[in-house]
Protein backbone atom coordinates (compact mmCIF):
# COMPACT_ATOMS: atom_id res chain seq x y z
CA UNK A 1 0.00 0.00 0.00
CA UNK A 2 1.35 3.39 -0.97
CA UNK A 3 1.86 5.89 1.85
CA UNK A 4 -0.08 9.15 1.60
CA UNK A 5 1.52 12.37 0.42
CA UNK A 6 1.78 14.47 3.57
CA UNK A 7 2.07 18.01 2.30
CA UNK A 8 1.39 20.28 -0.59
CA UNK A 9 4.44 22.50 -0.73
CA UNK A 10 3.53 26.20 -0.83
CA UNK A 11 5.48 28.54 -3.10
CA UNK A 12 6.74 31.99 -2.18
CA UNK A 13 8.06 34.76 -4.39
CA UNK A 14 11.61 36.05 -4.03
CA UNK A 15 13.93 38.28 -6.04
CA UNK A 16 17.52 37.10 -6.51
CA UNK A 17 19.53 40.18 -5.43
CA UNK A 18 22.44 40.07 -7.89
CA UNK A 19 20.29 39.60 -11.00
CA UNK A 20 16.92 41.05 -9.93
CA UNK A 21 15.30 37.90 -11.34
CA UNK A 22 11.95 37.16 -9.73
CA UNK A 23 11.39 33.50 -8.93
CA UNK A 24 9.64 31.27 -6.40
CA UNK A 25 10.82 28.87 -3.73
CA UNK A 26 9.40 26.27 -1.37
CA UNK A 27 10.32 25.52 2.26
CA UNK A 28 13.03 22.92 2.75
CA UNK A 29 12.12 19.37 3.75
CA UNK A 30 13.35 17.17 6.59
CA UNK A 31 15.69 15.25 4.26
CA UNK A 32 17.35 18.51 3.14
CA UNK A 33 17.61 19.91 6.66
CA UNK A 34 19.14 16.63 7.84
CA UNK A 35 21.92 16.82 5.25
CA UNK A 36 22.68 20.43 6.22
CA UNK A 37 22.76 19.65 9.95
CA UNK A 38 25.03 16.66 9.40
CA UNK A 39 27.40 18.81 7.34
CA UNK A 40 27.37 21.53 10.01
CA UNK A 41 28.31 19.02 12.68
CA UNK A 42 31.50 18.13 10.81
CA UNK A 43 32.72 21.74 10.75
CA UNK A 44 34.03 21.09 7.23
CA UNK A 45 33.46 24.28 5.20
CA UNK A 46 33.42 22.37 1.92
CA UNK A 47 30.67 20.02 3.10
CA UNK A 48 28.67 22.88 4.62
CA UNK A 49 28.97 24.88 1.38
CA UNK A 50 27.85 21.93 -0.74
CA UNK A 51 24.91 21.13 1.55
CA UNK A 52 23.79 24.77 1.63
CA UNK A 53 24.04 25.19 -2.12
CA UNK A 54 22.25 21.88 -2.76
CA UNK A 55 19.45 22.91 -0.40
CA UNK A 56 18.98 26.27 -2.12
CA UNK A 57 19.06 24.69 -5.59
CA UNK A 58 16.42 22.17 -4.51
CA UNK A 59 14.08 24.81 -3.08
CA UNK A 60 14.43 27.65 -5.61
CA UNK A 61 12.66 27.25 -8.95
CA UNK A 62 15.10 29.42 -10.92
CA UNK A 63 18.01 27.36 -12.25
CA UNK A 64 21.11 28.48 -10.35
CA UNK A 65 24.73 28.08 -11.35
CA UNK A 66 26.21 26.74 -8.12
CA UNK A 67 29.74 27.82 -8.98
CA UNK A 68 28.76 31.44 -9.58
CA UNK A 69 26.05 32.15 -7.03
CA UNK A 70 27.28 35.10 -5.00
CA UNK A 71 27.76 35.00 -1.26
CA UNK A 72 25.02 37.59 -0.70
CA UNK A 73 22.60 35.72 -3.01
CA UNK A 74 23.21 32.52 -1.07
CA UNK A 75 22.82 34.18 2.34
CA UNK A 76 19.69 36.09 1.36
CA UNK A 77 18.01 33.09 -0.25
CA UNK A 78 18.87 30.88 2.70
CA UNK A 79 17.34 33.39 5.13
CA UNK A 80 14.14 33.53 3.07
CA UNK A 81 13.91 29.73 2.77
CA UNK A 82 14.69 29.19 6.44
CA UNK A 83 12.05 31.77 7.46
CA UNK A 84 9.33 29.88 5.60
CA UNK A 85 10.62 26.45 6.68
CA UNK A 86 11.20 26.84 10.42
CA UNK A 87 9.89 30.25 11.40
CA UNK A 88 10.38 33.90 10.56
CA UNK A 89 12.31 34.62 13.75
CA UNK A 90 15.69 33.50 15.02
CA UNK A 91 17.32 33.98 18.41
CA UNK A 92 20.77 35.57 18.48
CA UNK A 93 23.09 36.70 21.27
CA UNK A 94 23.78 40.43 21.41
CA UNK A 95 25.96 42.19 23.97
CA UNK A 96 25.00 45.50 25.53
CA UNK A 97 27.20 48.24 24.09
CA UNK A 98 27.32 50.12 27.39
CA UNK A 99 30.82 49.42 28.74
CA UNK A 100 29.49 49.49 32.29
CA UNK A 101 27.05 46.68 31.46
CA UNK A 102 28.13 44.44 28.52
CA UNK A 103 25.32 42.05 29.43
CA UNK A 104 24.69 39.06 27.15
CA UNK A 105 21.15 39.21 25.75
CA UNK A 106 19.16 36.60 23.85
CA UNK A 107 17.33 38.64 21.23
CA UNK A 108 14.71 37.57 18.69
CA UNK A 109 15.16 38.94 15.17
CA UNK A 110 12.88 38.83 12.11
CA UNK A 111 14.47 36.98 9.21
CA UNK A 112 11.89 38.31 6.76
CA UNK A 113 13.30 41.81 7.32
CA UNK A 114 16.82 40.86 6.24
CA UNK A 115 17.96 42.91 3.25
CA UNK A 116 20.97 43.05 0.96
CA UNK A 117 22.95 46.21 1.59
CA UNK A 118 24.83 47.58 -1.39
CA UNK A 119 28.18 48.75 -0.03
CA UNK A 120 30.07 48.39 -3.29
CA UNK A 121 31.64 50.59 -5.91
CA UNK A 122 29.49 52.10 -8.63
CA UNK A 123 31.06 49.94 -11.34
CA UNK A 124 32.64 46.52 -11.62
CA UNK A 125 35.04 47.84 -14.29
CA UNK A 126 38.31 48.95 -12.72
CA UNK A 127 40.85 51.05 -14.60
CA UNK A 128 44.39 49.87 -14.00
CA UNK A 129 46.05 51.89 -16.75
CA UNK A 130 44.68 53.92 -19.68
CA UNK A 131 45.01 50.75 -21.80
CA UNK A 132 44.05 48.00 -19.32
CA UNK A 133 40.82 47.52 -17.38
CA UNK A 134 39.69 44.72 -15.08
CA UNK A 135 36.14 43.40 -15.14
CA UNK A 136 35.28 42.06 -11.69
CA UNK A 137 32.58 39.70 -10.38
CA UNK A 138 31.34 39.36 -6.84
CA UNK A 139 32.80 36.59 -4.66
CA UNK A 140 30.97 33.29 -5.01
CA UNK A 141 30.12 31.16 -2.00
CA UNK A 142 31.21 28.01 -3.80
CA UNK A 143 34.50 29.52 -4.92
CA UNK A 144 35.61 30.59 -1.47
CA UNK A 145 34.56 27.39 0.30
CA UNK A 146 36.11 25.15 -2.36
CA UNK A 147 39.32 27.01 -3.20
CA UNK A 148 41.79 24.21 -3.82
CA UNK A 149 44.73 26.58 -3.37
CA UNK A 150 43.87 27.36 0.25
CA UNK A 151 44.46 25.39 3.41
CA UNK A 152 43.04 25.92 6.89
CA UNK A 153 46.38 27.38 7.97
CA UNK A 154 46.28 30.19 5.40
CA UNK A 155 46.27 33.71 6.84
CA UNK A 156 43.42 36.15 6.26
CA UNK A 157 45.70 38.09 3.91
CA UNK A 158 46.25 35.00 1.76
CA UNK A 159 42.55 34.12 1.79
CA UNK A 160 41.67 37.63 0.62
CA UNK A 161 44.35 37.46 -2.08
CA UNK A 162 42.95 34.22 -3.51
CA UNK A 163 39.40 35.59 -3.28
CA UNK A 164 40.47 38.61 -5.32
CA UNK A 165 41.96 36.30 -7.95
CA UNK A 166 38.68 34.37 -8.18
CA UNK A 167 36.76 37.64 -8.66
CA UNK A 168 38.64 38.66 -11.80
CA UNK A 169 36.22 37.97 -14.63
CA UNK A 170 38.11 39.46 -17.57
CA UNK A 171 41.04 41.67 -18.53
CA UNK A 172 40.17 44.27 -21.14
CA UNK A 173 42.65 45.98 -23.43
CA UNK A 174 42.11 48.23 -26.42
CA UNK A 175 42.29 45.16 -28.67
CA UNK A 176 40.75 42.26 -26.76
CA UNK A 177 38.78 40.96 -23.78
CA UNK A 178 40.61 38.08 -22.07
CA UNK A 179 38.43 35.82 -19.92
CA UNK A 180 40.13 34.93 -16.65
CA UNK A 181 38.57 31.45 -16.70
CA UNK A 182 40.54 30.71 -19.87
CA UNK A 183 43.84 31.50 -18.17
CA UNK A 184 45.78 29.31 -15.77
CA UNK A 185 45.86 30.08 -12.08
CA UNK A 186 49.61 30.68 -12.30
CA UNK A 187 49.12 33.24 -15.06
CA UNK A 188 46.60 35.16 -12.96
CA UNK A 189 48.94 35.09 -9.97
CA UNK A 190 51.75 36.49 -12.07
CA UNK A 191 49.44 39.17 -13.49
CA UNK A 192 48.28 40.33 -10.06
CA UNK A 193 51.74 40.12 -8.51
CA UNK A 194 53.00 42.62 -11.08
CA UNK A 195 50.43 45.24 -10.07
CA UNK A 196 51.38 48.29 -8.05
CA UNK A 197 49.96 48.59 -4.53
CA UNK A 198 47.59 51.28 -5.76
CA UNK A 199 46.25 49.04 -8.54
CA UNK A 200 45.84 46.06 -6.23
CA UNK A 201 44.00 48.21 -3.68
CA UNK A 202 41.29 48.92 -6.28
CA UNK A 203 40.60 45.19 -6.62
CA UNK A 204 40.75 44.73 -2.86
CA UNK A 205 38.26 47.56 -2.31
CA UNK A 206 35.80 45.98 -4.74
CA UNK A 207 35.87 42.64 -2.91
CA UNK A 208 35.73 44.11 0.60
CA UNK A 209 32.75 46.31 -0.24
CA UNK A 210 30.68 43.60 -1.93
CA UNK A 211 26.97 43.62 -0.98
CA UNK A 212 26.01 41.63 2.09
CA UNK A 213 22.89 40.60 3.95
CA UNK A 214 22.18 43.02 6.74
CA UNK A 215 19.61 43.86 9.40
CA UNK A 216 19.47 46.89 11.70
CA UNK A 217 17.73 45.62 14.84
CA UNK A 218 16.44 47.82 17.66
CA UNK A 219 16.42 46.15 21.06
CA UNK A 220 16.63 46.83 24.79
CA UNK A 221 19.18 45.38 27.19
CA UNK A 222 17.34 43.23 29.70
CA UNK A 223 19.79 44.18 32.47
CA UNK A 224 20.37 47.93 32.19
CA UNK A 225 17.34 48.84 30.09
CA UNK A 226 19.34 50.78 27.53
CA UNK A 227 17.78 51.04 24.06
CA UNK A 228 20.25 50.30 21.28
CA UNK A 229 20.60 49.32 17.63
CA UNK A 230 22.80 46.51 16.35
CA UNK A 231 23.68 45.84 12.73
CA UNK A 232 23.77 42.14 11.95
CA UNK A 233 25.87 41.35 8.89
CA UNK A 234 26.44 38.05 7.13
CA UNK A 235 24.86 34.68 7.73
CA UNK A 236 27.03 33.99 10.80
CA UNK A 237 25.30 36.85 12.66
CA UNK A 238 21.84 35.41 12.09
CA UNK A 239 22.38 31.79 13.14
Amino acid sequence: MALPVLNEHPKYEVVIPSSNIKTTFRPYLVKEEKVLLMASETGDENLIAKATIDLIKSCVDEKLDEKNITIFDMEYLFCQIRAKSVGETANVILYCNDTSCLHENMVSISLDKVQVKDRGLSSNIIDLTPEVKIEMRYPSYYGIANNEFLSESESDIEKLYHTILSCIKAIQTDDERILADNETYEELVNFVNNMTSEQYEKLRAFVLTSPMVSLDHNWTCEKCGKNQTSELKGLQDFF
